[in-house]
């Protein structure tokens, strides 16, 4: 399992993973979180990469704490060159949503990935032979993240430090593709 340097990942059980950047408050250590076809430890579909249409995954949690009032989410590879490739940073998504359709461009709002540098998902397209990892990862917020640039530049790691003390919980899973 991949971790990101800033955050302290404790396995809860098989499907998620709670992970804590920083101090933040007490993690309820209860959503749950999945894909369209593909749970923790699962296989990523080819749907949602390179070799296919490349469309955002449908994605779906529960069980989040009361005291939620917003969600973000990312994802990313560490390939082997060390650089992290993240494919979407979605923010200031509403409590009251439990799910994104695939392809969604209405919930939330997106900061940059670092592959074609767009405030949107662009698809997976590893190189090189063998199965990749990829980590999602959901967090339920007490507050929505604050930013001291404009929502056009923002990034996975200006998004995880305005979330510090924030996050009431969260869930990872890490899925596997392996191009043909």
């Amino acid at each position: 399992m991949l971790f990101i340097s800033c955050q302290k990942t404790t396995t809860t059980n098989s499907n998620t993973s709670v992970s804590n950047i920083g101090t933040s408050p007490t993690v309820a250590n209860q959503i749950k979180f999945s894909g369209n076809g593909f749970i923790h430890n699962g296989l990523y579909p080819k749907l949602y990469t390179c070799d296919s249409l490349g469309v955002s995954p449908g994605l779906q949690w529960s069980n989040a704490p009361s005291t939620t009032t917003n969600y973000a989410i990312t994802m990313y590879t560490i390939p082997p060159t060390g650089d992290k490739h993240v494919y979407l940073v979605l923010y200031n998504i509403p409590a009251t949503a439990i799910s994104i359709p695939d392809n969604s461009k209405s919930i939330g709002i997106f900061g940059i990935n670092t592959v074609d540098g767009k405030t949107t998902y662009t698809p997976p397209c590893s190189q090189g032979p063998g199965a990749k990892i990829y980590v999602l990862t959901v967090y339920a917020l007490n507050a929505l993240p604050t930013f001291s640039v404009p929502s056009n530049q923002v990034t996975m790691a200006i998004l995880q430090a305005s979330m510090k003390n924030k996050i009431v919980d969260s869930a990872v899973m890490s899925v596997t593709y392996t191009r043909s």
